[in-house]
């Protein structure tokens, strides 16, 4: 993993925290390569409905603005 993706990763991480928060909840980068990142929703985000729509279409767009070169995002 390159030093420089662990700073985009945090921007990307930055700007999603801030909506699942305010539903309660978060996320959390369980392990990351340079094709993957595999995440684990925490709090209310856990049993939320939505969250594979979440993950699609929020975290996957939000992290693949600052990491292109991501092809996968999967949930836990």
């Amino acid at each position: 993993m390159r030093p420089e993706w662990n700073e985009k990763l945090k921007m990307a991480l930055d700007e999603i925290r801030p909506f699942l928060k305010k539903d309660g909840g978060d996320i959390r980068i369980v392990e990351m390569n340079e094709k993957k990142i595999v995440v684990q929703f925490l709090g209310n985000c856990m049993h939320c409905k939505i969250k594979n729509m979440t993950l699609k279409n929020g975290i996957k767009y939000i992290i693949n603005k600052y990491l292109p070169q991501i092809e996968v995002i999967e949930e836990v």
